[in-house]
């Protein structure tokens, strides 16, 4: 049985910046990928996907790649990658921006270490504290409840929407 013979599968790399190269010849035999095509574009930190039976992506963050101009057995030019499984595709990670500036400077975000219930509730103690007749306070709190209860805010800011009042 020829070496080539093994290069059935396909693989793809997926790029730091999200785009896709591919596919190439490739033979996922253990610890380490062989990728046929010396003109393959694969470096430290890329993803090579490799797509399995049910339709999904295995993932393998290359940590690193040789490239061999001979090979053995007919093999020709390739690259031998090492590699760790995992790793969530940063196009498929939710995130959510929001910026609000202003006397607080809400900032919500997946990298984020404000707290925006803090925000809403130093926002509602300024608003009793405020000179203001108590029937503008009262009106002002129920819009900002209404704000709260809004389900686009409610899909955004989620439960803690709610443990502001």
């Amino acid at each position: 049985m020829r070496l080539l013979k093994k290069f059935e599968d396909e693989a793809r790399i997926e790029k730091k910046d999200g785009s896709i190269l591919g596919p190439y010849k490739a033979s996922f035999p253990g610890q380490t990928i062989f990728l046929l095509d010396e003109k393959a574009d694969v470096e430290e930190g890329d993803v090579i996907l490799r797509e399995l039976p049910s339709g999904k992506d295995e993932r393998c963050i290359v940590t690193e790649a040789t490239f061999y101009k001979r090979g053995v057995a007919g093999m020709g030019p390739h690259y031998q990658i090492k590699y760790r499984k995992g790793g969530q595709s940063e196009m498929q990670k939710p995130g959510h921006t929001i910026n609000i500036h202003g006397a607080q400077s809400v900032q919500v975000g997946d990298y984020n270490t404000q707290n925006i219930v803090n925000s809403f509730e130093a926002l509602v103690k300024r608003i009793d504290s405020a000179d203001l007749p108590a029937a503008q306070k009262e009106e002002a709190k129920g819009m900002l409840r209404k704000l709260l209860g809004h389900p686009a805010v409610v899909s955004v800011i989620g439960a803690a929407a709610g443990a502001i009042f």
